[in-house]
């Protein structure tokens, strides 16, 4: 067998920038693109290094941990002792899953494994690297968001800031996984927030005269014409209200966790979302699942 140096260096590369890639979207953490390209390059060089003559020892547990922290710290910013351990689990996790990806791959493909210095390499066309690691990538993350009953009570709690014509409101809002309400134009996930807490980012006619609106009585008459281009009328059903219709107002983005958002509406509700107002906005899963598959 004939290894060659580059070869192993490149495929290292990409699928360290993928796992990397993953584990901090899996944590919902913004990572910079750079730090984990720097990052990638370390584990790639780290791979290489177990290919040299004389350089066996580089092969050990301990060296192996030391550089998944390094990797990890290169691109972490919150590097809070806690914190650095989740992601390096998380990491190790989503390491462990890519390498079944590609050992399912060798399996089906028929493709020769082979194992030097205590390691394992797959006879793989760089082209079928890349496929396994975007099918690896799709399937964890969706796996992952979609395991519901992993969500700690004090992760359910978000703090979500919406933008309207340049301002802005901060809200506490909970992840409410029976929320299925979607925008019936656009399909757009909608956040059902309490309108106290956005009064100050909406128009005053959405604020006062909201059954109006809905009536179709002022649509016509909102004085802000690119907030009127933006109303919808978004139905839903509750206990006690089958047919339950609410404004929905499309803002120019939404962030939560560090995550801009724009495909969203906002629905208003008149009435207090929390009796003893712990938050102020319900929104559904989908919300945190938007875009999950791009790299």
């Amino acid at each position: 067998m004939i290894v060659y140096i580059d070869v192993v260096f490149l495929e290292n590369l990409i699928m360290n920038y993928g796992i990397l890639y993953t584990t901090f979207s899996i944590k919902r953490i913004k990572a910079s693109k750079i730090k984990i390209f720097i990052s990638s390059i370390i584990g790639a060089t780290y791979s290489v290094l177990n290919f040299i003559p004389d350089m066996e020892f580089v092969n050990n547990v301990i060296i192996k941990i030391f550089v998944s922290i390094i990797m990890i710290l290169i691109v972490l910013k919150d590097r809070k002792l806690k914190k650095t351990i989740e992601i390096l689990l998380v990491f190790y996790l989503v390491s462990f899953s890519m390498g079944g990806v590609a050992f399912a791959f060798a399996l089906i493909g028929k493709k020769d494994i082979y194992t030097y210095n205590n390691g394992v390499i797959i006879e793989f066309p760089t082209l079928i690297s890349l496929v396994a690691l975007v099918i690896g990538i799709c399937l964890i993350k969706k796996v992952f968001k979609n395991i519901n009953f992993f969500i700690k009570k004090s992760d359910i709690f978000y703090q979500i800031e919406i933008y309207i014509e340049e301002k802005k409101s901060s809200i506490t809002a909970i992840l409410d996984t029976g929320n299925m309400l979607k925008d019936p134009i656009t399909q757009a996930p909608v956040i059902v927030v309490n309108k106290n807490s956005i009064k100050e980012i909406i128009p005053q006619e959405l604020e006062k005269d909201i059954e109006k609106i809905l009536g179709g009585d002022l649509l016509g008459r909102i004085s802000n014409q690119n907030i009127a281009k933006r109303i919808t009328v978004i139905p839903y059903s509750s206990i006690g209200n089958e047919n339950g219709m609410i404004i929905g107002v499309k803002p120019d983005k939404i962030i939560i966790e560090n995550k801009e958002i724009k495909n969203v509406v906002i629905g208003i509700y008149e009435k207090e979302l929390s009796k003893r107002k712990k938050y102020e906005a319900l929104f559904g899963l989908d919300l945190l699942l938007e875009e999950e598959c791009k790299i």
